[in-house]
């Protein structure tokens, strides 16, 4: 608008395009562009268009065959603005079940598509939490399909709508944190929030502050950053998921070796009490774990005697206080001491199925591995809500 005669400075959106341009859009109506002087053109090269609006918070994609997205966007002071509404974390094989209600819904019974095409809605609606993960990124990344992978991508993003889980190992970590800095009586920032819009936070730390530090622009104002950065973490999601190319994923081998090792040993020591094979296990996810309390003791600044006084008597108890690391506690022990097999990608999904479960509503996930997540869920009468199909959590999230 324009007031006693002066031109609106005030910007209503900013759009790259494919002719090669980028356009400020001000609240008057008029449009200045400008050949794009960042690299988010090549990035973008699957879309017409993509928008920032930094007064509704949004970033909308749209691709060249009129497909499109929105992501919601945080600012520096409320990364994470749920207001209330209910977060569910859906194990990939619950985001396959979603595409394929798109775009293959002869492969998915009609109760799954429609609660599928009923959960999309309201995730579009905002008015429920679809949140992606590095697990997602990863596991999505390694498909050879491209026609799959694509569309699989398009519904994770549409989907997720910009929100993250943050990544689990961090996740642990600053539990770890937490709990050491109550014992040692050291004050520390309080934990940043898992299920959150802040910028790469679904990755692993090391690679999200190389790429700050690469991206920010000198004479990029304050005000700007969270939203400039937001913009390229969710660039950089689009570029991971609709990527051609297949990436490697790393191998678990090692570890998977040294864990069915342990729970076939345990599984022949059946002569021992149930109790007792749970404690040696449980100090078996201890040993798996020192390096993480040691890296949290040596960050915030507690000895190595007051990280060992916390484990000692800490361990055993059944809630450490910290839901992520409890969860995948217990799950792990559940497992060996019923002896079953573990296969390689047993610890991404555990992982990432136990964080979940202690800060989203809902988790829907596979039969198998939420059998084993509900006993920990009740053992320590943890408030999210588990399930196997589509169909009973949109049922559940219609009730409230």
């Amino acid at each position: 608008m324009r007031e006693n005669g002066l031109v609106s400075m005030r910007i209503h959106a900013i759009q790259w395009r494919d002719d090669g341009l980028i356009a400020v859009k001000f609240a008057d109506g008029r449009v200045v562009a400008e050949a794009d002087p960042t690299d988010l053109a090549v990035m973008l090269e699957l879309f017409s268009v993509v928008e920032y609006r930094p007064w509704h918070r949004r970033l909308i994609f749209k691709f060249r065959d009129g497909y499109g997205f929105e992501c919601e966007l945080g600012t520096a002071r409320d990364p994470s603005p749920t207001r209330g509404r209910p977060v569910v974390y859906l194990d990939q094989n619950q985001w396959s079940t979603l595409s394929k209600s798109l775009f293959a819904p002869q492969r998915v019974s009609d109760s799954e598509r429609l609660a599928a095409v009923r959960l999309l809605r309201m995730a579009e609606a905002g008015e429920v939490i679809l949140p992606l993960s590095s697990a997602h990124l990863s596991e999505t990344g390694a498909w050879s399909n491209d026609v799959g992978r694509a569309e699989l991508s398009r519904t994770i993003l549409a989907g997720s709508r910009g929100w993250q889980m943050r990544d689990a190992l961090e996740v642990r970590a600053g539990e770890f944190r937490q709990r050491l800095a109550a014992l040692a009586g050291i004050d520390i920032a309080p934990p940043a929030p898992v299920i959150t819009l802040e910028p790469y936070a679904a990755l692993d730390p090391s690679i999200r502050a190389d790429d700050e530090r690469v991206s920010l622009p000198d004479d990029l104002p304050e005000a700007w950053k969270f939203g400039y950065l937001s913009t390229l973490s969710n660039t950089v999601y689009v570029g991971c998921l609709l990527d051609r190319e297949p990436t490697p994923r790393g191998s678990l081998a090692g570890w998977l070796a040294r864990v069915q090792r342990f729970s076939s040993w345990l599984d022949g020591e059946r002569q021992r009490s149930k109790s007792d094979r749970r404690k040696a296990a449980q100090l078996f996810a201890a040993a798996d774990a020192t390096k993480e309390i040691a890296n949290a003791a040596a960050e915030i600044g507690a000895t190595p005697a007051q990280a060992t006084e916390w484990f000692a008597g800490a361990w055993d108890q059944g809630c450490l206080g910290a839901p992520a690391i409890t969860l995948f506690r217990s799950v792990m022990a559940d497992k060996m001491v019923a002896g079953a097999r573990w296969e390689e990608n047993d610890l991404t999904d555990l992982m990432y199925l136990c964080t979940a479960a202690g800060y989203a509503d809902h988790v829907v996930g596979e039969r198998r591995t939420i059998g084993l997540l509900r006993q920990s869920v009740r053992r320590f009468d943890t408030a999210v809500q588990l399930h196997t199909r589509l169909g009973t959590l949109v049922q559940s999230l219609d009730q409230v």
